[in-house]
């Protein structure tokens, strides 16, 4: 029997996409899929065209613009649907920053893996200049922006020091990132004990406290 994460909030109830077509909703369902397991520079529109059973001419109809029109969309979407998950989360949970964090922890856990420090490493490079700015501005609102709010919250409350909310949100997405990859091991560990280890980390560090 699954094991039911308390601070998990139902993916449905988050986003309400503007309404598109059933064959474009499939091919960027597909492309979602093909781009996030083997990066942009993988993936070509014939791999995407054989994937879905279409003539690669097809994809024109929706993507005129071609591969880097359809991957700015693809990740445009999963930003934003993180960046709703990961609001409705913390909303949900205790207002205090451990609590924030294991809900956006749950949250990230509840969806398909994305490698989002390899995809910006990887995949902005190859892109046009204007298509890597979009993408940038697009990923640092999504998955910045909550944590921000997050920690500069908790300074608030007196909860936390915050120097630098970026840093400390971009070094939380590399551990979830860190936790994703080690589950592809075969990590003995389960995820939440990874999370909670993670988060503890962060939040108290490796020193002991003082009594």
């Amino acid at each position: 029997m699954k094991q039911i994460d308390p601070y998990f909030v139902e993916p449905r109830e988050l986003v309400a996409e503007p309404e598109i077509s059933d064959a474009k909703q499939r091919v960027l369902e597909t492309a979602e899929r093909l781009f996030m397991e083997k990066g942009y520079a993988a993936i070509t529109l014939r791999d995407l065209a054989e994937a879905l059973g279409i003539r690669q001419a097809s994809l024109y109809y929706h993507f005129p613009a071609g591969k880097e029109q359809l991957y700015i969309e693809v990740v445009t979407r999963v930003f934003e649907r993180h960046r709703a998950g990961m609001e409705a989360a913390i909303k949900a949970a205790p207002p205090r920053l451990r609590d924030g964090l294991l809900a956006v922890a749950a949250w990230l856990g509840s969806q398909p893996a994305v490698n989002f420090l390899g995809m910006m490493h990887a995949d902005l490079p190859v892109l046009s200049r204007e298509g890597a700015q979009r993408v940038s501005r697009t990923a640092y609102a999504a998955m910045f922006g909550p944590l921000r709010k997050l920690f500069l919250a908790a300074q608030a409350r007196g909860e936390a020091r915050v120097d630098n909310p970026d840093l400390l949100a971009g070094f939380f997405i590399s551990l979830m990132d860190g936790i994703t990859f080690s589950l592809t091991q075969q990590s003995h560990l389960p995820r939440q004990v990874l999370v909670e280890t993670a988060v503890d980390l962060l939040l108290h560090g490796i020193t002991p406290q003082s009594q």
